[in-house]
């Protein structure tokens, strides 16, 4: 990814941990609910789920690193709408696609995020997230937004800025991106994607998913 890669470097492990810190219990659509929580409130019950999952004596032993693994992306897939996102990864050609196509970039962008970054949350040792101030705005058409500013604090107590950006979905609050020290998730993921029409991305992402290799080295 050269350039491209927003979470590179130094940033990796913290920013990776940030990630997937912060995940909800809130469900929402086919006839789920939720308690209803602002922004800032969603964030900080989330911080709290993850972090009990972590840090539970139950499930350090090795061989439960899958099950631990399996809840990290369970409660992840509640809080992230990665319907939402894969829309604002693919821009204008999102509309170009058929639903099938859709539902088959969704399910294998979330399979590709998985497989780069789940491994990361063995690596969590106390890290903290501070919850600091939430922005709601709402556009013309009655959509509700926010933005939740955190401080991920590293080992070293090193304040990571990160904010998530959130809409309302059937009034459960979803991150649909996230911004580590100004660099968004979504437009990272555009400019990784934007160079391959649709099905070779499609290829090289299963590829990816297969083998563990850079998606520009397929």
């Amino acid at each position: 990814m050269g350039t491209k890669r927003w979470l590179a470097g130094g940033l990796l492990r913290s920013a990776v941990l940030a990630l997937l810190l912060v995940v909800s219990p809130a469900v929402v659509g086919n006839g789920r609910t939720a308690e209803a929580l602002d922004p800032r409130g969603t964030v900080e019950r989330a911080v709290d789920k993850i972090v009990a999952i972590l840090t539970d004596p139950a499930l350090k032993a090795p061989e439960l690193r899958q099950e631990r693994h399996q809840l990290v992306v369970a409660t992840v897939d509640k809080f992230f709408d990665f319907t939402e996102i894969s829309m604002r990864v693919l821009g204008p050609r999102w509309r170009e696609l058929d639903g099938e196509q859709r539902g088959r970039f969704v399910a294998l962008f979330k399979q590709f995020l998985e497989k780069n970054y789940i491994n990361r949350v063995d690596d969590y040792s106390g890290e903290e997230m501070v919850v600091k101030a939430q922005e709601i705005r709402e556009d013309r058409r009655g959509n509700r937004f926010a933005m939740v500013g955190t401080d991920f604090l590293t080992g070293s107590r090193q304040a990571l800025p990160i904010n998530y950006k959130l809409l309302q979905r059937e009034g459960v609050w979803v991150v649909y991106d996230v911004d580590i020290e100004g660099v968004s998730l979504v437009r990272n993921f555009r400019t990784q994607f934007d160079p391959y029409p649709f099905a070779e991305l499609i290829r090289r992402m299963e590829e990816q998913i297969s083998t563990g290799k850079e998606l520009e080295s397929l």
